[in-house]
């Protein structure tokens, strides 16, 4: 049976900004398990965030529920969150329920980190 959690690794990149590594399914069976230290440390010391999608399979409606909330988080702190590097379906997702509207995606890091200083 195929692993349905996912896995998130953080990683410094400035002084003001973390990489946020998403692997995994974020689904409906996953988003409890993930939720609360996922917001926390994305809320942690106020930093901006950029989110590496690449390594996500599936993202289900609780699973851009959390992208959104954890957005939110971080904007309230002065911060903002770029999103990259979304597989095909991902992507898709994200596009026909307009969360890139909200959180930008870009193909890349370097386009990520661009628009966290613009």
């Amino acid at each position: 049976m195929e692993d349905a959690a996912v896995r998130f690794e953080v990683v410094e990149i400035s002084p003001t900004a973390n990489k946020f590594v998403l692997a995994g399914r974020l689904d409906s069976a996953s988003v409890g398990a993930v939720e609360t230290p996922f917001t926390a440390a994305l809320a942690a010391g106020g930093r901006s965030a950029v989110l590496d999608l690449s390594g996500l399979d599936f993202l289900s409606s609780l699973g851009i529920r959390l992208l959104l909330s954890a957005g939110r988080v971080v904007t309230r702190r002065g911060g903002k969150v770029v999103l990259f590097g979304a597989q095909p379906m991902v992507a898709e997702v994200l596009k026909a329920m307009a969360l890139d509207q909200l959180l930008p995606l870009v193909a890349t890091e370097d386009e990520a980190i661009a628009l966290l200083s613009a």
